[in-house]
């Protein structure tokens, strides 16, 4: 009776000191390291997308409102890249951007109702863009991984774009011709995984922008015109998706 008695006592003595152990789900991990100090990275962005579009071929979604459509729709990018680390997790990084957009309507029959229509032809849209951004980026492994983290990275972009909306009357263009510079800030967060010690694949997404511009127009090579804006957007932006692949030197 007596033993019994003191294992009950031991036991309720015992049960204060495991009620205070830390209760953690193990989101911390053990490696908080995900890409360490002194490592040097290099990477490329790139998309490519054709696309042509007629009825011929299918594209009949909007057939009710749309006829006759010929034309097609071609886009290029490529942004090269440059990391140094110069404390674990955190990275200084360069890249260099170059887009190209190539918008060609041949034919297009708008129908808005049984009394108006709008034939549209040879319209033509082209657009290239340069780009510099220098910022930093902060991984962070999830869940202790070093194959799959997060980052969020910061930038400061400048830009110079190139478009013209024209059609074409004979030999002649008549059209409208922007320059545009541009100077933004943004953060843009992205997801990252290793299929290879010192290999990885990243994709990521704009989500806030600061962003000034200064267009110069001139109409037909007679008219010029010119304006500068101010704006910043919270919002995910799906046309700003950025996927890419990197290489690093530890």
């Amino acid at each position: 009776m007596k033993k019994l008695f003191i294992l009950l006592l031991a036991a309720c003595l015992a049960l204060p000191g495991q009620a205070q152990e830390k209760f953690t789900r193990g989101f911390e991990g053990k490696n908080k390291i995900f890409i360490p100090k002194g490592s040097v990275g290099g990477g490329l962005s790139a998309s490519w997308r054709k696309y042509s579009l007629g009825e011929d071929e299918g594209y009949t979604v909007l057939s009710k409102y749309v006829g006759d459509l010929k034309g097609g729709y071609r886009t290029l990018g490529v942004a090269p890249s440059f990391e140094f680390f110069p404390s674990n997790n955190l990275s200084l990084v360069a890249r260099f951007e170059y887009s190209r957009l190539g918008v060609d309507l041949d034919n297009a029959s708008l129908h808005l109702s049984d009394d108006l229509g709008i034939d549209i032809t040879g319209q033509h849209y082209k657009r290239q863009s340069y780009a510099l951004a220098a910022g930093v980026r902060y991984y962070v492994p999830f869940m202790g991984s070093r194959i799959f983290g997060w980052f969020v990275e910061g930038t400061l972009n400048g830009g110079y774009v190139q478009s013209m909306l024209y059609e074409m009357d004979d030999d002649l263009k008549h059209g409208t011709y922007n320059s545009n510079w541009k100077l933004a800030l943004r953060v843009d967060p992205g997801i990252c995984f290793f299929v290879h010690e010192n290999f990885d694949f990243e994709v990521s997404v704009g989500l806030l922008d600061l962003t000034w511009k200064l267009t110069r127009q001139n109409v037909n090579q007679v008219k010029d015109s010119s304006g500068s804006s101010l704006g910043t957007g919270l919002n995910i932006d799906l046309l700003a998706i950025r996927f890419g692949a990197h290489f690093y030197l530890w």
